[in-house]
């Protein structure tokens, strides 16, 4: 199993605070069965250059890899916030990529409204550069949740969509994610594991959840997707009727 988007690389962001926590981290995945983990610490592009940024993830990882549980292993990425605004060079933006692959996990704005120009400018990234945005934890955006429709250009622009484990621990949200389910819109899955209090590593919640309600072989393909994308395969998504908001519930 394959967790996709975590924050365990200490000192990096508001993920783990030191190796210690990394490793307890580390070693929760472990007992949920989890082979793979993503290291996806925050991009933000205000302090560091992409190449700056990337100095400190691999010195990061250099310090924790000895702490790594037998029998795990690890992947480097980013978790890029894209707002449409000062976006980096192309170029510099693709050394984010997830384990050197042609796709990028794509954290939206959470409060800001998301402009045409917003999604316009990711476009633009997509055909200049062919790389495949992974949009982060789809089911945690404001816009997302009233206006799901979004959802729908994403996916016609060619990206692919992760969800958060916990995602299926709350009403709104899991009602969203089933939602994805039916249309086979979710390609990823993720603890976005900060610590080991309230957002510590659920990987086991998410299948537990998923196979409750039926959709097992989903929970199989998913992880058949995310083995892909780490191999650098091409990944497409495919469309489906877009998903609509009616008294609470989405259909």
């Amino acid at each position: 199993m394959i967790d996709f988007h975590t924050h365990i690389l200490p000192h990096l962001d508001d993920g783990a605070k030191d190796t210690a926590m990394a490793k307890a981290m580390l070693e929760a995945e472990c007992k949920q069965g989890v082979t793979d983990v993503l290291f996806t610490p925050h991009y933000y592009g205000r302090k560091h250059s992409p190449a700056r940024f990337l100095e400190k993830r691999n010195e990061a990882w250099a310090h924790l890899k000895p702490n790594v549980p037998e029998g795990l292993t690890v992947h480097l990425g980013a978790e890029v916030h894209f707002t449409g605004v000062n976006v980096p060079d192309y170029d510099e933006l693709c050394k984010l990529s997830i384990a050197d692959t042609k796709y990028i996990l794509i954290e939206f704005p959470f409060t800001n409204k998301w402009t045409h120009d917003l999604l316009e400018q990711l476009g633009d990234f997509v055909y200049e550069t062919g790389y495949t945005p992974i949009i982060a934890h789809v089911e945690r955006y404001r816009e997302v949740l009233s206006r799901p429709a979004y959802l729908t250009e994403l996916i016609d622009m060619g990206c692919l969509l992760q969800v958060n484990a916990s995602a299926f621990e709350m009403k709104r949200e899991k009602r969203l994610a089933l939602a994805l389910l039916k249309r086979g819109w979710i390609h990823c899955i993720g603890t976005d594991a900060h610590d080991m209090g309230v957002r510590k590593p659920n990987f086991s919640v998410a299948k537990a959840a998923m196979q409750e309600a039926g959709f097992g072989e989903s929970w199989d393909k998913i992880q058949a997707t995310m083995q892909a994308i780490l191999r650098g395969e091409e990944v497409k998504p495919q469309m489906d009727k877009p998903i609509k908001k009616f008294l609470g519930k989405y259909i």
